[in-house]
C-alpha cells in the first residue's frame, strides 16, 4: 500500500472485550519483532501510546509483507499464536474470538517452545504475563484431540507438514517445520 489511514478515535467506539482482543495482535508484533513495543506493552497494558503503538505495528507489518509478498517465507512469521488459535476457534464452534484464540495460542506455542528448548521459560513466562495484563487468556479448556482438527485444516498446512511459528526470545521467532504427526505432543508441552 502507498498510504495506511488509522482512526484512533474509532477504536474508543469498542466495547473494552473487542478492544482487549484485539490487542492480541499487537502483542504479536511485539513477541516476533520488537522487544522495545513488548515492554512499553508490558508496562501500559491496554494505556499504551497510540501514536508510538499503532505506526510500529504497521511498519513492522508492512516490513515483513514488502519482504514476502506472496507468503512463502518470513511472511508465515505474521501467524504466530494463529495455527493454534483456529484450533481453539473451531473446537469453540466459533465462540471464542479470534483475539482470545489466538492469546491462548500465543502462550501455548511458546510453552511449548520452551518444553523443546527453544526458547527459555523466562520468554514463554513473559508471553503469559502480557496476555494476562491485556485480559486474555493463556490457555483452552479443549484437550489436545480437539484442537488438532482445527490445526490440521490451517491456511499453512503443506501436506503432512505444518509450519508453527514459535518464539525463540522476545523481538524474534522462527518457523518450525512440523509433521503433523508430531502436532499432538507439541499441543501436550504447550497445554
Amino acid at each position: 500500500p502507498r498510504l495506511v489511514l488509522c482512526d484512533y478515535d474509532a477504536l474508543d467506539t469498542l466495547p473494552e472485550a473487542v478492544f482487549r482482543e484485539g490487542c492480541a495482535e499487537v502483542i504479536k508484533y511485539g513477541v516476533l519483532f520488537d522487544p522495545a513495543l513488548f515492554a512499553h506493552l508490558l508496562e501500559r497494558g491496554t494505556d499504551f501510546d497510540r501514536d508510538h503503538v499503532i505506526p510500529r505495528c504497521v511498519e513492522c507489518k508492512r516490513d515483513v509483507v514488502n519482504a514476502d509478498e506472496f507468503d512463502r517465507g518470513a511472511r508465515q512469521l505474521l501467524n504466530l499464536g494463529h495455527t493454534v488459535g483456529h484450533g481453539i476457534e473451531k473446537a469453540s464452534g466459533f465462540s471464542i474470538s479470534h483475539g482470545a484464540a489466538v492469546g491462548a495460542g500465543m502462550a501455548i506455542a511458546a510453552r511449548a517452545a520452551a518444553s523443546i528448548g527453544v526458547c527459555g521459560t523466562d520468554c514463554a513466562g513473559q508471553i503469559e504475563k502480557i496476555l494476562q495484563k491485556f485480559g486474555l487468556p493463556t490457555g483452552t479448556e479443549f484437550a489436545p484431540e480437539e484442537l488438532l482438527e482445527g490445526m490440521l485444516s490451517d491456511k499453512k498446512r503443506s501436506g503432512s507438514y505444518v509450519n508453527l511459528i514459535l518464539p525463540e526470545r522476545i523481538g524474534r521467532c522462527r518457523i518450525q517445520t512440523t509433521p503433523v504427526e508430531q502436532l499432538l505432543s507439541f499441543l501436550k508441552a504447550g497445554l
